[in-house]
């Protein structure tokens, strides 16, 4: 998946932080959503093999994002399933065991540097 974002500063050789717009939440752009809900940018470490400068606005590629996005959405919903088959208080606790294992996955990505996008191309450089 790709996405254009802009960068906001330097992280060292080759790293960056930049800023995205999300919108997979509502599909394509706002326009296509007709809601008024203001979606949160998000600041995204990313792999700057580019060479790209803070304020230049870059096309990044996410790595592992759906891998990710099953994670937290399919994991505690199969143990509460798996749970509730058993006993319905099996299913209580395999959705706090779910829920539990996603926090774990996510605070460990983010000791080890979080999960990084890669900056592709440069769109336009700042001025």
């Amino acid at each position: 998946m790709t996405q254009t974002a802009v960068v906001i500063k330097i992280h060292g050789p080759g790293l960056c932080e930049v800023r995205v717009r999300r919108t997979a939440a509502c599909g394509d752009s706002c326009d296509s959503c007709n809601n008024l809900c203001e979606t949160p940018d998000i600041d995204v470490l990313a792999v700057n093999t580019e060479g790209a400068r803070p304020g230049d606005l870059v096309l990044i590629e996410g790595s592992r994002t759906l891998l990710l996005a099953a994670l937290v959405y399919l994991a505690p919903i199969v143990l509460f399933l798996l749970g509730w088959l058993l006993h319905p208080i099996a299913g209580a606790v395999g959705i706090l065991i779910g829920v539990g294992g996603v926090l774990y996955v996510n605070r460990f990505l983010q000791d080890k540097g979080g999960v990084s996008a890669k900056v592709v191309a440069i769109v336009e450089r700042a001025e």
